[in-house]
């Protein structure tokens, strides 16, 4: 595998076309604010399966929780040294007790078991052992967010 270097703008892209449907079926609205102009080097295919997880817990969350206006709210930007993209839904939050360990392999929030608890273990690998980045995640007043900071050149 080769790292490549691409710009934010269009990893996020090629995630969310990949949920489209998904997203048109659950009346789920994706809000998208880019303030970068860099590019990261990364695997870029990795990376989207990353983004195309959080995008469809969120849905699950969203769907689960019966959420009437569903929102998924992806900003992204950078500071010195960091590209940093956000990813925050609507769907109330993670319960406190279980928010640290939900990048624990096998570990699922899911109520109807189709979760295998990897989803997130995976992207935590992905991000911080295979780009030398860094995943955290917070509960808003809203619901959920993700923070990823990926390595600038």
């Amino acid at each position: 595998k080769k790292k490549e270097e691409v710009y934010i703008k269009e990893i996020i892209e090629k995630s969310m076309d990949f949920l489209a449907y998904l997203f048109k079926m659950n009346s789920i609205k994706v809000n998208y604010q880019n303030n970068s102009n860099s590019s990261v080097e990364i695997y870029l295919n990795e990376i989207v399966q990353v983004f195309i997880n959080l995008a469809k817990n969120s849905c699950d969350a969203m769907i689960e929780k019966n959420i009437e206006n569903r929102v998924i709210n992806i900003t992204t930007y950078e500071d010195e040294k960091s590209l940093i993209v956000e990813f925050e839904d609507n769907a109330g939050g993670i319960k406190s007790d279980v928010l640290g360990k939900i990048f624990d392999p096998y570990f699922s929030t899911k109520n109807n078991k189709n979760g295998t608890g990897l989803g997130l273990y995976m992207s935590k690998t992905i991000i911080e052992e295979h780009s030398g980045g860094k995943i955290n995640v917070y509960n808003t007043d809203f619901g959920t967010k993700f923070i990823i900071k990926l390595p600038l050149k």
